[in-house]
């Protein structure tokens, strides 16, 4: 059965985002209660591994002090690529819901062209996916941060 995606949750998202002036923040919610938030912090960090949602997933597994993040659900901004899919996977989270494409994401900078919804056709345990959730408010952050 499909998560319903909750409209707060992913406000909080783009609220995130927004603060860090990125176009991609993340939340990892259970049911509607808000547990971690993070933006990607690629360019202050200097990590090109430190996406909104693998910083996200590795705030609450450090705080949580476990690997299994089974119960949530993750809120981006935008699709996961390949990398934070892998995570999302690893960390056996019940639910991604996204904003924009992985196509969307290309108009404005380069991707891996590699759909979420394909990855996880490959998962020990299957994600629940949905895609498109607050898309035009999502795409607009590829607008004015990109």
């Amino acid at each position: 059965m499909p998560i319903k995606p909750d409209l707060k949750l992913m406000q909080a998202a783009i609220d995130v985002a927004v603060l860090n002036k990125t176009p991609f923040g993340a939340v990892l919610a259970m049911g509607d209660e808000i547990f971690v938030t993070a933006a990607n912090q690629t360019k202050s960090l200097s990590d090109p591994t430190a996406h909104a949602e693998l910083l996200a997933i590795r705030k609450l597994a450090g705080h949580l002090q476990k690997t299994d993040l089974s119960g949530f659900t993750l809120y981006t901004t935008c699709e996961p690529c390949p990398m934070c899919m892998s995570a999302a996977i690893w960390a056996k989270v019940d639910g991604i819901i996204y904003g924009c494409s992985i196509g969307a994401i290309s108009e404005f900078m380069d991707q891996i062209n590699v759909r979420s919804e394909y990855m996880n056709k490959f998962a020990l345990k299957q994600v629940k996916i949905t895609g498109g959730f607050m898309e035009n408010e999502c795409y607009n952050l590829l607008r004015w941060y990109s």
